[in-house]
């Protein structure tokens, strides 16, 4: 707001005045957020705002004291990553009134932007009926001392996603028993520091395929006497042929190189049928292993 002041001297003879009169301009500024977490690819919008002006306004914006781009009452931070937008950011304002104008001024306090990403891995995950499996969330955060939340959810038929309330964790482990867990996953991280936290953030899915061997309708074993051929068949549960990219059988052992691929697999009823057939056997002939 203006404040007029003046300035008025009397000389001795007290038939002579002369007055002068100053202008004050006075204001306030202020800044928002005073401090704020934002993950890889939000936006934060920093405002600065002057109060009780009637002068033109002229903004400038420093992170870490630094003068950065920005020449309005707003700034839009919008980190690609962790490191480069974090930081402490902090707006100067000059007030122009007529031919005077101010020195810079700047808020009391700042904004002080913190960054964080979220990674879940693997991309791709086979997980094979009774046996474990991990699924890793890691949360990469600028600043060293804020605290983090995990947050696991699975997507269901309708596109969304269910939470798993019950991990909390940075690793989800799981013993599936069936192909029913497997599906697409995602790990929602949140930090907080200072009083203030973020929203719950993902970046990235994990997609599980779950399979294994149905050893009711799969060749276990077979006894056959030399120059007698055998076809020898693998039944896999999985959830859909895609989830398969192909599959080979090796001799003996999978350390070696595959000695049939096969590509013209059968699928029904969510089973993968795979078969080797041998023409001839040999007396040096071992155990066939099929590897998806």
């Amino acid at each position: 707001a203006d404040s007029i002041f003046k300035c008025q001297a009397k000389f001795a003879n007290n038939e002579m005045t002369s007055e002068s009169s100053v202008t004050l301009n006075v204001f306030t500024i202020a800044q928002t957020p005073a401090k704020n977490i934002i993950a890889v690819g939000e936006t934060e919008t920093l405002t600065c705002t002057v109060s009780d002006n009637t002068g033109t306004v002229a903004y400038s914006w420093n992170k870490d004291g630094s003068p950065i781009d920005g020449a309005a009452s707003q700034l839009v931070v919008t980190p690609s990553d962790v490191n480069g937008k974090a930081g402490q950011y902090t707006c100067s304002v000059t007030v122009t009134n007529g031919e005077v104008t101010s020195k810079s001024f700047s808020p009391d306090t700042g904004s002080a932007i913190d960054v964080f990403d979220v990674a879940i891995t693997p991309e791709k995950l086979g997980a094979e009926v009774g046996k474990e499996s991990t699924l890793t969330c890691t949360i990469t955060k600028s600043s060293d001392s804020a605290t983090v939340k995990y947050k696991w959810s699975k997507k269901n038929a309708a596109s969304t996603f269910d939470d798993i309330s019950e991990e909390t964790q940075a690793e989800y482990k799981f013993t599936p028993t069936d192909i029913s867990l497997a599906g697409t996953y995602i790990c929602e991280g949140e930090v907080s520091e200072g009083g203030v936290s973020s929203t719950y953030h993902s970046s990235g899915e994990s997609t599980v395929q779950v399979f294994g061997i149905d050893e009711a309708t799969s060749t276990a074993s077979a006894i056959i006497k030399t120059g007698d051929g055998i076809t020898l068949s693998c039944v896999l549960n999985v959830g859909s042929k895609s989830q398969v990219a192909e599959v080979k059988w090796f001799k003996g052992s999978t350390d070696g190189t595959a000695i049939f691929t096969d590509a013209a697999t059968v699928f029904a009823d969510d089973k993968l049928t795979t078969t080797y057939k041998k023409e001839k056997s040999t007396d040096c002939d071992s155990a066939l292993i099929p590897l998806l």
